[in-house]
Protein backbone atom coordinates (compact mmCIF):
# COMPACT_ATOMS: atom_id res chain seq x y z
CA UNK A 1 0.00 0.00 0.00
CA UNK A 2 1.40 3.36 -0.96
CA UNK A 3 2.22 6.18 1.39
CA UNK A 4 -0.24 8.44 -0.50
CA UNK A 5 -3.01 5.87 -0.07
CA UNK A 6 -2.38 5.60 3.69
CA UNK A 7 -2.30 9.38 4.01
CA UNK A 8 -5.56 9.71 2.04
CA UNK A 9 -7.33 7.22 4.31
CA UNK A 10 -6.05 9.00 7.43
CA UNK A 11 -7.12 12.40 6.09
CA UNK A 12 -10.60 11.20 5.14
CA UNK A 13 -11.13 9.57 8.57
CA UNK A 14 -10.01 12.77 10.34
CA UNK A 15 -12.31 14.96 8.25
CA UNK A 16 -15.30 12.69 8.86
CA UNK A 17 -14.76 12.78 12.63
CA UNK A 18 -15.04 16.56 12.49
CA UNK A 19 -18.01 16.57 10.07
CA UNK A 20 -15.86 18.05 7.38
CA UNK A 21 -15.73 16.81 3.82
CA UNK A 22 -13.91 17.55 0.59
CA UNK A 23 -16.25 17.17 -2.37
CA UNK A 24 -14.82 17.13 -5.86
CA UNK A 25 -17.17 18.56 -8.51
CA UNK A 26 -16.38 17.31 -11.99
CA UNK A 27 -18.01 17.30 -15.41
CA UNK A 28 -17.60 18.62 -18.91
CA UNK A 29 -17.29 22.33 -19.53
CA UNK A 30 -20.64 24.17 -19.52
CA UNK A 31 -22.38 21.41 -17.53
CA UNK A 32 -23.23 23.83 -14.70
CA UNK A 33 -20.66 22.93 -12.03
CA UNK A 34 -19.94 26.50 -10.96
CA UNK A 35 -23.61 27.49 -11.14
CA UNK A 36 -24.42 24.52 -8.88
CA UNK A 37 -21.68 25.39 -6.40
CA UNK A 38 -22.77 29.02 -6.19
CA UNK A 39 -26.43 28.00 -5.81
CA UNK A 40 -25.61 25.70 -2.89
CA UNK A 41 -23.40 28.35 -1.32
CA UNK A 42 -25.89 31.25 -1.61
CA UNK A 43 -29.29 29.57 -1.98
CA UNK A 44 -30.04 31.34 -5.25
CA UNK A 45 -28.94 31.55 -8.86
CA UNK A 46 -25.97 33.83 -9.41
CA UNK A 47 -26.04 35.57 -12.80
CA UNK A 48 -22.92 36.58 -14.67
CA UNK A 49 -20.72 33.59 -13.87
CA UNK A 50 -17.82 33.02 -16.23
CA UNK A 51 -16.44 29.63 -17.26
CA UNK A 52 -14.00 28.25 -14.71
CA UNK A 53 -10.36 28.48 -15.67
CA UNK A 54 -8.50 26.21 -13.30
CA UNK A 55 -10.56 25.67 -10.18
CA UNK A 56 -12.90 27.29 -7.68
CA UNK A 57 -12.68 26.26 -4.04
CA UNK A 58 -15.51 27.20 -1.71
CA UNK A 59 -16.68 26.12 1.72
CA UNK A 60 -20.35 25.59 2.41
CA UNK A 61 -22.21 24.51 5.50
CA UNK A 62 -24.92 21.97 4.79
CA UNK A 63 -26.79 19.93 7.40
CA UNK A 64 -24.05 20.58 9.97
CA UNK A 65 -21.22 19.63 7.65
CA UNK A 66 -18.44 21.97 6.59
CA UNK A 67 -17.98 20.97 2.98
CA UNK A 68 -15.09 22.17 0.91
CA UNK A 69 -16.20 22.07 -2.72
CA UNK A 70 -13.53 21.83 -5.36
CA UNK A 71 -15.07 22.82 -8.69
CA UNK A 72 -12.48 22.01 -11.34
CA UNK A 73 -12.69 23.26 -14.93
CA UNK A 74 -14.14 20.72 -17.33
CA UNK A 75 -12.38 21.80 -20.51
CA UNK A 76 -10.10 19.07 -21.83
CA UNK A 77 -6.94 21.14 -21.35
CA UNK A 78 -7.68 21.52 -17.61
CA UNK A 79 -8.69 17.93 -16.75
CA UNK A 80 -5.15 17.12 -15.63
CA UNK A 81 -6.00 19.26 -12.57
CA UNK A 82 -8.62 16.71 -11.52
CA UNK A 83 -5.88 14.22 -10.57
CA UNK A 84 -4.46 16.58 -7.95
CA UNK A 85 -7.70 16.54 -5.96
CA UNK A 86 -8.51 12.80 -5.85
CA UNK A 87 -6.52 11.99 -2.67
CA UNK A 88 -8.51 12.78 0.47
CA UNK A 89 -11.75 13.25 -1.44
CA UNK A 90 -14.86 12.35 0.61
CA UNK A 91 -17.25 12.21 -2.36
CA UNK A 92 -17.45 13.17 -6.00
CA UNK A 93 -20.20 14.98 -7.86
CA UNK A 94 -20.27 14.58 -11.63
CA UNK A 95 -22.47 17.20 -13.28
CA UNK A 96 -23.94 16.48 -16.71
CA UNK A 97 -25.76 18.88 -19.01
CA UNK A 98 -28.80 16.64 -19.45
CA UNK A 99 -30.05 18.78 -22.33
CA UNK A 100 -26.88 18.36 -24.43
CA UNK A 101 -27.50 14.94 -26.00
CA UNK A 102 -24.63 15.43 -28.48
CA UNK A 103 -22.04 15.53 -25.69
CA UNK A 104 -23.53 12.69 -23.66
CA UNK A 105 -21.14 10.04 -25.10
CA UNK A 106 -18.19 12.27 -24.16
CA UNK A 107 -19.60 12.76 -20.65
CA UNK A 108 -20.06 8.99 -20.32
CA UNK A 109 -16.46 8.32 -21.36
CA UNK A 110 -15.02 10.99 -19.05
CA UNK A 111 -17.17 9.73 -16.14
CA UNK A 112 -15.96 6.18 -16.76
CA UNK A 113 -12.27 7.14 -16.90
CA UNK A 114 -12.17 9.69 -14.09
CA UNK A 115 -14.75 8.33 -11.63
CA UNK A 116 -15.97 4.79 -12.34
CA UNK A 117 -12.55 3.23 -13.03
CA UNK A 118 -10.53 5.53 -10.77
CA UNK A 119 -8.92 3.50 -7.98
CA UNK A 120 -8.56 6.61 -5.80
CA UNK A 121 -12.34 7.15 -5.88
CA UNK A 122 -13.54 3.55 -5.65
CA UNK A 123 -14.67 3.87 -2.01
CA UNK A 124 -16.25 7.32 -2.17
CA UNK A 125 -19.91 7.99 -2.99
CA UNK A 126 -20.58 9.31 -6.47
CA UNK A 127 -23.44 11.72 -7.07
CA UNK A 128 -24.32 12.20 -10.73
CA UNK A 129 -26.45 15.25 -11.41
CA UNK A 130 -28.59 15.39 -14.55
CA UNK A 131 -28.50 19.17 -14.61
CA UNK A 132 -30.46 21.71 -16.66
CA UNK A 133 -33.82 20.03 -16.08
CA UNK A 134 -35.33 23.47 -16.65
CA UNK A 135 -34.73 22.93 -20.38
CA UNK A 136 -37.37 21.02 -22.35
CA UNK A 137 -34.99 18.51 -23.99
CA UNK A 138 -33.31 17.44 -20.73
CA UNK A 139 -32.93 13.70 -20.18
CA UNK A 140 -34.24 12.57 -16.80
CA UNK A 141 -32.36 10.41 -14.28
CA UNK A 142 -33.81 6.95 -15.13
CA UNK A 143 -32.88 7.32 -18.80
CA UNK A 144 -29.52 8.89 -17.86
CA UNK A 145 -28.64 5.77 -15.83
CA UNK A 146 -29.25 3.63 -18.91
CA UNK A 147 -27.48 5.92 -21.40
CA UNK A 148 -24.39 6.20 -19.20
CA UNK A 149 -24.38 2.44 -18.47
CA UNK A 150 -24.36 3.18 -14.74
CA UNK A 151 -26.58 0.16 -14.10
CA UNK A 152 -23.64 -1.95 -15.32
CA UNK A 153 -20.57 0.13 -14.47
CA UNK A 154 -21.47 1.14 -10.91
CA UNK A 155 -22.82 -2.16 -9.57
CA UNK A 156 -20.35 -2.25 -6.65
CA UNK A 157 -20.35 1.49 -5.98
CA UNK A 158 -22.45 3.81 -3.86
CA UNK A 159 -23.98 6.22 -6.33
CA UNK A 160 -27.16 8.09 -7.18
CA UNK A 161 -28.42 10.09 -10.12
CA UNK A 162 -30.60 13.12 -9.39
CA UNK A 163 -32.45 15.41 -11.72
CA UNK A 164 -31.66 19.01 -10.92
CA UNK A 165 -31.53 22.54 -12.19
CA UNK A 166 -28.77 24.72 -10.80
CA UNK A 167 -30.68 27.63 -12.35
CA UNK A 168 -33.93 27.11 -10.40
CA UNK A 169 -32.63 24.96 -7.53
CA UNK A 170 -34.94 22.05 -8.37
CA UNK A 171 -33.47 18.85 -6.93
CA UNK A 172 -30.31 20.48 -5.56
CA UNK A 173 -31.20 20.22 -1.87
CA UNK A 174 -32.41 16.64 -2.29
CA UNK A 175 -29.18 15.67 -4.03
CA UNK A 176 -26.97 17.26 -1.36
CA UNK A 177 -29.11 15.69 1.37
CA UNK A 178 -28.42 12.27 -0.18
CA UNK A 179 -24.71 13.10 -0.30
CA UNK A 180 -24.57 14.16 3.36
CA UNK A 181 -26.45 10.98 4.31
CA UNK A 182 -23.73 8.99 2.54
CA UNK A 183 -21.04 10.93 4.37
CA UNK A 184 -22.79 10.19 7.68
CA UNK A 185 -23.06 6.49 6.80
CA UNK A 186 -19.33 6.22 6.19
CA UNK A 187 -18.37 8.24 9.26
Amino acid sequence: MSLMSNFSRWLVSKLRAEKKAKILILGLDAAGKTTLTKFVNTGSFQAGLTPTIGQNIDTINFEGWDITTVDVAGQQQFRFLWDIHYPGCSAVIFVIDAADIERLPEARDILRVHVVNNMLLENVPALILANKQDLPAAIQAPMMIQLLNLHLDMVDRTFAVFDCSALTGKGVVEAFTWLVYQLEATK
